[in-house]
């Protein structure tokens, strides 16, 4: 059930589609003697960018890099303030209240069902298997004809396994809703990204971030690569001047300077492999899944006590057992080798503590 991009529209809002978005100064002229939009006239630079003006709000320069970076087409990539913002437009253009619902798999990150509670959009909750894997045919059997959108996280929070190609690609020729696939670890995994795909499955949608592995959760910028059909549409709810002139300026230097990346991963993923083998060799802690991603997910009794033991000594990690299936699990992510010792050494405190209390 391959949709194109001229079949998806169906699935859109009515009045997005008629929706005639708001023309802002900079959509179509950039220099000259600007009187149009209100702007102080007197420059202002700062970080070696002219800051007076309005940013780009078709992000030309940053969608360049974003295209070779991918070898996803220029008109198929747009970026946003975080990968939650892609959200927002997914929800924007396609959900209804009372109508339409989404889809998740738990466990999983939080925030696909609380941007869903802010637009009145119901969740249906689907559970992973015993071993924390998404079985596409656990959703195809189930998925109802209101389900608009899948959201899938790939390597997965908290979790940290992967969602194979193959799963996504049966969800896609069998299903007739969007899938999107949340790839905001998969640097750490060594995997390909499936944003290639988008090209022959117009209903996939991939978003990707610059906040783990480039360093820059401070930056706040993300991006998604989907259907040419569905940018336009994007570009239309986003709003007009959603990155700011320094946002987009320090995506293209991250991207034009991919060996620090490159080299941080690796020191990421070499002390989470050595952080794997001294959990290991802890009594009671067991290592829940092999992680993909920049963190480990672990379980230990009294998890709770270990967690408030830990953080009462200014090591801050994620009580993860609340989430379906994660009792007594918590999530830590990978430090410098310092704050790795540290956690270390706090955890086989707690644990201790724990024991004899």
């Amino acid at each position: 059930m391959i949709r194109t991009g001229e079949e998806l529209l169906e699935l859109v809002r009515p009045g997005i589609l008629n929706l005639k978005p708001y023309t802002c100064a900079r959509d179509t002229v950039k220099e000259g003697v600007l009187l149009d939009a209100n702007e102080n006239p007197f420059q202002r630079i700062h970080c070696g960018s002219l800051l007076n003006r309005y940013p780009d709000p078709h992000q030309v320069d940053l969608r360049r890099e974003l295209s070779r970076f991918t070898g996803v087409p220029f008109s198929s990539v747009l970026a946003a303030s975080g990968s939650d913002e892609v959200f927002d437009w997914l929800f924007k253009v396609f959900c209804i209240p009372g109508n339409d619902s989404v889809a998740l798999f738990e466990p999983t990150y939080g925030m696909y069902e609380v941007t869903a509670g802010i637009f009145g959009i119901p969740v249906v909750r689907f559970q992973l298997d015993d071993d924390f894997n998404f079985r596409p045919e656990s959703f195809l059997e189930r998925a109802g004809d209101d389900i608009k959108i899948l959201f899938l996280c790939s390597p997965n929070n908290p979790t940290g396994k992967m969602v194979s190609e193959e799963s996504v690609i049966k969800v896609l020729e069998n299903w007739k809703g969007l899938v999107v696939v949340d790839e905001a670890y998969l640097e750490f995994s060594g995997q390909a990204s499936m944003a290639a795909l988008v090209a022959d499955y117009p209903a996939l949608v991939v978003t990707r971030t610059f906040s783990k592995a480039f360093g820059s959760a401070g930056v706040r910028l993300g991006y998604v690569a989907a259907d040419p059909q569905l940018i336009k549409l994007f570009l239309k709810v986003k709003l007009p001047y959603n990155l700011s002139v320094l946002t987009q300026r320090a995506g293209i230097e991250a991207l034009e300077n991919l060996e620090e990346a490159v080299e941080e991963i690796d020191r990421i993923v070499k002390e989470k492999q050595r952080l794997e083998k001294e959990l290991e060799a802890v009594e009671n802690v067991e290592i829940v899944t092999e992680s993909r991603a920049n963190f480990l997910l672990i379980r230990c009794p009294n998890a709770r006590e270990v967690y408030e033991s830990l953080f009462s000594k200014g090591i801050i990690i994620r009580d993860r057992g609340s989430q379906h299936g994660l009792e007594n699990c918590l999530r830590v992510s990978i430090g410098t080798p310092e704050e790795n010792d540290l956690f270390m050494a706090g955890l086989k405190d707690a644990l201790r503590d724990s024991e004899d209390s």
